[in-house]
């Protein structure tokens, strides 16, 4: 990565285990142990735990909370865990089973680090895959009464819910919503079993007519951000980044439901127990929601059952939270102290 952003380095990074590796996640940590609040962070594809940074130490900083931002398995590059090594140990990558254990033992590693003499409130925040690992995450420590379940959830730019009914969409949104898995699924199979020099071709080839008919979910402000502020992992890595996108093919090969794949990436049963904000960019090609699950959190909030609510942020894409950072934080302070 060649990452152009400025951000605090973090006070500590704890290492937790994932399947294979006692030692293989880092959690980058901010703030004072002592903070009444914890905040755990996680990213997506295709990204380490940078974009997170310049927020979680602003929440830190600002509201007095202890944050920790990690990554999915395998996404990040670290001189102590190459991305390679990933490879090696996982050469197909990791399942929504291994996200959830992974995530259960980053906020472990989390809470560790605090010192606060009563048991502090846990927000989760996910962006892109990091919503689907969290949600599952999520919904299986409150079905199990932890005590580390999440107390509230931020959720930037993704959020499905397995229970919605398929919606009416034309021909060109379905391309725009499903081309860019496959691609994605395509070229990792193709690396995984053919060799990278031949993933490269697959995925070069698929990206072509992507670009050429305008069939990427996101558009020029999220470019800029990639380009400028982001960086490019290496092709080999992000060819390795994209294996949940075959875990969804696999899925889908299987002829399993929606629901069966994702049992738990779903919004929280009880949203007044577990409030949910979300946050979604409007400067895109295709939303990584349906109507019915924003339809269920704006009722939330019209007939005041819970605070949860869904928020547009215009003007930004698919990293709002880089392209809208005062907006977002005030949202997420907001919603954190009401």
């Amino acid at each position: 990565y060649r990452h152009a952003m400025e951000f605090e380095k973090p006070r500590d990074i704890v290492h937790y285990p994932i399947p294979g590796d006692s030692k293989g996640g880092a959690l980058y940590v901010y703030g004072d142990g002592g903070a009444a609040n914890m905040v755990i962070m996680v990213t997506g594809f295709a990204d380490d735990q940078k974009p997170f940074l310049p927020m979680a130490s602003r929440l830190a900083n600002e509201t007095n909370c202890l944050v920790g931002v990690a990554c999915l398995p395998g996404f990040d590059d670290r001189e102590d865990k190459p991305w390679i090594s990933h490879k090696k140990e996982r050469p197909d990558g990791y399942t929504f089973d291994d996200w959830s254990a992974c995530l259960r033992e980053a906020v472990k590693a989390l809470r560790s680090k605090s010192t606060c003499q009563t048991k502090p409130k846990l927000i989760a925040i996910f962006h892109d895959w990091g919503v689907s690992a969290g949600l599952i995450w999520a919904n299986r420590a409150i079905a199990d009464g932890s005590e580390l379940a999440p107390d509230e959830i931020v959720c930037f730019d993704v959020l499905q819910n397995p229970s919605a009914d398929d919606e009416k969409l034309s021909f060109r949104q379905i391309l725009i919503n499903h081309y860019y898995q496959y691609m994605f699924a395509f070229a990792f199979v193709t690396s995984r079993y053919l060799g990278d020099v031949l993933g490269i071709i697959a995925f070069v080839s698929t990206l072509i007519p992507l670009l050429l008919f305008g069939l990427s979910p996101t558009g020029k402000v999220d470019d800029d951000t990639r380009n400028n502020k982001l960086g490019q992992p290496s092709i080999k890595h992000m060819l390795y980044m994209a294996y949940p996108y075959l875990n969804m093919v696999k899925c889908g090969l299987k002829r399993m439901s929606k629901q069966q794949m994702h049992e738990d990436c779903r919004l929280p049963s009880d949203l007044k127990k577990t409030p949910l904000l979300y946050l979604f960019g409007t400067d895109k090609n295709a939303n990584f929601h349906t109507d019915q699950t924003l339809n269920i959190l704006q009722k939330e909030c019209e007939e005041k059952r819970s605070k949860s609510k869904a928020i547009p942020v215009d003007g930004a894409g698919h990293y709002l939270f880089l392209q809208k950072p005062d907006i977002c934080f005030d949202h997420v302070v907001e919603f954190m102290k009401s």
